[in-house]
């Protein structure tokens, strides 16, 4: 089993396993970089999925080390992404999400990473697997598939909702603020008026 650590100060997150996938949901304050580790055997296929989902212009940067500090994966300002790879080495691999070029605003990403457990040691003859065999592990694979596509859809969904929420907020505050610069002109006006008239009034 898979042991996490998280840097700085570890926030509340959502943890479910789906096979050997972890998901996470954590803040990165600003000029702050959040990152994870995972002790992982060699020849291992790992899938990485993000999706920043509040904060700012929701982009973070993002990097995937290996333990003898090779990058296996960079990007700068991304609001989102997938990537795959097998690992080189035995060893801990680290998540890094960067937020240094905000000096103000955290940002929510939420974050999923599914390690393979297929050990390249344990395969069988092709020979000695049945079709129906071929046809379960095929299916496993769909539906493993279809599990990560399910987790990238759902953090899609959760940040185009919180984008939408801020919207409305920012449209109803606008409408607030035009209201009342249209109260306070209308008092502007009519003291303005009541003054002209006094004033002609008593020059008459």
């Amino acid at each position: 089993s898979a042991t996490w650590l998280m840097n700085h100060k570890v926030l509340p997150f959502l943890f479910l396993v789906l096979s050997l996938a972890n998901a996470f949901i954590f803040d990165v304050d600003a000029t702050l970089e959040e990152c994870f580790f995972e002790d992982i055997d060699q020849n291992i296929p790992v899938g990485v999925m993000f999706q920043v989902i509040k904060g700012g212009f929701l982009d973070v940067d993002v990097r995937v080390v290996g333990p003898d500090g090779k990058v296996i994966y960079t990007a700068e300002r991304q609001t989102d992404g997938k990537y795959s790879f097998v690992t080189h080495t035995k060893g801990e691999y680290s998540y890094c999400f960067g937020n240094k070029m905000s000096t103000l605003t955290p940002k929510t990403v939420s974050f999923v990473v599914s390690v393979g457990d297929d050990d390249p040691n344990d395969f069988v003859r092709q020979e000695h697997i049945s079709p129906l065999d071929n046809l379960v592990s095929s299916l496993s694979e769909a539906i493993d598939g279809l599990v990560q596509e399910q987790n990238y859809l759902k953090m899609r969904e959760h940040a185009h909702r919180n984008t939408n929420e801020s919207t409305n907020s920012r449209v109803l505050w606008w409408s607030l603020f035009e209201v009342l610069m249209l109260i306070a002109m209308s008092a502007w006006q009519i003291y303005y008026l009541r003054r002209f008239f006094e004033v002609k009034r008593s020059g008459v």
